[in-house]
């Protein structure tokens, strides 16, 4: 991959920026959690991709940021500094002494934390895996920094769900919850948040994790539905839905004077046919369409190679 570096960011923080120790897996076969949660068009394509594919180094600044909040917070703990904040937020020793970070076998009356660690599962002829963040005494916790908007509107709440379902079907002996923590660090909260929704700058939502049974039912459907796609020509490859688009609802503006259009609407209306009713009805105006937008496009990385998002209205 080429990266570039267009806005000239300058050499300490593009550095930063470029820095990626993450340990990625090269076996042909391998998929991680992660990526089964993507849209199958996406999956699909994106292992069409050449290893020519450009990106800029604005691109990558968000995931550097999100990046660095993992790596700091796990340092706390495997750097034994986790001692003194757990003194100071004014924990007794009897716990702070019980804790026992990344345990290979762990005794009665220990406190297990385990940080950062990739499960690989063989299954259905592909080998499945997923670092997951941490997992406090049985509790599977998940970070991530990312803006009030998707809180507010719970638009993720089915993936957090799904992730943290997989990540205990690959980590069964050490998640012992039915649930999985997401502690949210919000990059664009102000005290307006607070104020309109409740939200904190730093807050922790739990998600109720599916059945084993029926997470591994997922998992074999997905398989199923990336393998059956894999060879199909571009056009061919299952669409990307609605809700794998974040696609906005199309909107239908009614206009009293046909020659006014560039301004305010007079009534909009979710449905075509209910907009011509009423304008029928009031025996004057004008409709237009104003198209939903598929938001997901703009941020997908197989934008360039995909067809589908030509006929689409997109940012």
């Amino acid at each position: 991959m080429k990266v570039t570096n267009r806005n000239n960011v300058q050499l300490p923080m593009a550095a930063w920026i470029v820095n990626n120790d993450y340990d990625y897996i090269s076996t042909p076969n391998y998929i991680s959690v992660t990526s089964l949660l993507r849209p199958t068009r996406q999956i699909v394509l994106g292992r069409r991709l050449t290893e020519s594919k450009e990106i800029d180094v604005q691109d990558l600044a968000a995931s550097s940021l999100g990046a660095a909040m993992h790596d700091s917070i796990e340092r706390v703990w495997t750097e034994g500094n986790y001692k003194q904040a757990m003194k100071v937020l004014g924990y007794p020793e009897s716990i702070i002494n019980n804790i026992v970070i990344n345990p290979t076998s762990v005794e009665e009356g220990q406190i297990p934390v385990y940080l950062e660690q990739r499960t690989i599962k063989s299954f259905g002829g592909w080998e499945i895996g997923g670092k997951f963040d941490v997992i406090f005494d049985g509790e599977l916790e998940d970070y991530k920094s990312t803006s009030t908007y998707s809180y507010i509107n719970n638009s993720k709440s089915k993936d957090y769900t799904l992730q943290g379902s997989i990540y205990r079907w690959l980590n069964q002996d050490k998640v012992q919850e039915d649930f999985i923590s997401i502690n949210f660090y919000f990059t664009n909260w102000t005290a307006k948040d607070e104020e309109m929704y409740g939200i904190q700058r730093v807050m922790s939502k739990a998600y109720m994790l599916m059945p084993i049974a029926q997470t591994e039912a997922w998992i074999k459907s997905k398989l199923s539905e990336i393998e059956s796609n894999m060879n199909l020509p571009e056009p061919q490859v299952k669409e990307c839905t609605k809700e794998e688009l974040w696609m906005t609802p199309s909107v239908y503006k009614y206009y009293s004077d046909p020659t006014k259009t560039d301004g305010r609407a007079t009534k909009n209306f979710d449905s075509l046919v209910e907009a011509n009713m009423y304008a029928s009805d009031k025996g004057k105006g004008v409709v237009l369409t104003q198209l939903g937008t598929a938001k997901a496009c703009s941020y997908c990385p197989v934008f360039d190679i995909c067809t589908q998002k030509d006929k689409l209205n997109h940012d």
